[in-house]
């Protein structure tokens, strides 16, 4: 299998049917070996019904689905540990990043890369963001907070697009930690202390309504979590489970003296 698509669901029984239906045709039509995965983070509307019937009438679909909710990285993870694809791409059920976007992302990996991240932030004339003039200015300042603490270099670690390798997916989030909204922190700096090859990569994206994140409230609580992490980082935490598996290079990344 060459692809698994991860889907984490928390509610979205709304904006869940049009992400799952465009994921679904464009991979049936790229000729490419694939599964879907939609992890149902214990919602309580008809997010797993939906899914359920969807699985039954297409093929390389499946549900995982637990209670109660556990948060956005807790799903994530359920979903990259159970994939069997050769790669293995989040994909956020509001389908902000268009599905289509994979094949920068794949393109990537298949010069080597083994982390391949999509960017709203990466300067590209081939790539539109249409965000919330709000939310950007919020999340320029968290991501400029994180370079500063953990992950120099890295322009924009909350995008809900990442390409890994199997070898690297299942590594990282075996040992992840974080279940919420700052567990791409966590993820993205596992991966550099690994020594992965990772790149970051300019995508079009597009603001969808009905986001589950409030920036006013949410933003604190993915700060404390991002000083968590920097805190664990330091006391050396992650390193204990550094193995050898990655190789050295990463692409656009200031490197971070070793810890």
């Amino acid at each position: 299998m060459q692809l698994s698509v991860i889907i984490p669901a928390y509610n979205e029984d709304r904006r869940l049917p049009g992400t799952l239906a465009s994921v679904y045709r464009y991979l049936q039509q790229s000729a490419i070996s694939f599964e879907i995965i939609v992890v149902d983070d214990g919602s309580y509307d008809n997010t797993a019904a939906f899914v359920q019937d969807f699985a039954s009438l297409y093929p390389g679909v499946r549900l995982l689905s637990y209670s109660p909710n556990r948060g956005k990285g807790h799903a994530v993870r359920t979903g990259m540990l159970a994939a069997a694809g050769d790669y293995l791409l989040m994909n956020d059920a509001d389908g902000s990043s268009p599905i289509e976007e994979v094949k920068r992302l794949l393109s990537c990996a298949e010069e080597g890369y083994d982390v391949v991240f999509g960017s709203r932030a990466e300067a590209d004339d081939s790539a539109v963001v249409k965000a919330r003039l709000h939310r950007k200015y919020i999340g320029n300042a968290f991501n400029l907070i994180v370079q500063k603490l953990i992950l120099p270099g890295i322009k924009d670690t909350q995008c809900g697009f990442k390409l890994f390798s199997k070898v690297a997916g299942h590594d990282i989030f075996s040992v992840s930690k974080q279940n919420g909204y700052a567990f791409d922190v966590e993820v993205l700096y596992i991966a550099r202390l690994r020594g992965y090859k990772m790149h970051e990569v300019a995508i079009n994206w597009a603001n969808v309504e009905g986001s589950k994140v409030n920036v006013f409230l949410d933003s604190p609580r993915m700060l404390l979590e991002v000083l968590r992490i920097t805190c664990g980082a330091w006391l050396g935490h992650y390193k204990r489970l550094i193995g050898t598996t990655g190789s050295a290079k990463i692409s656009n990344v200031i490197e971070k003296p070793d810890l």
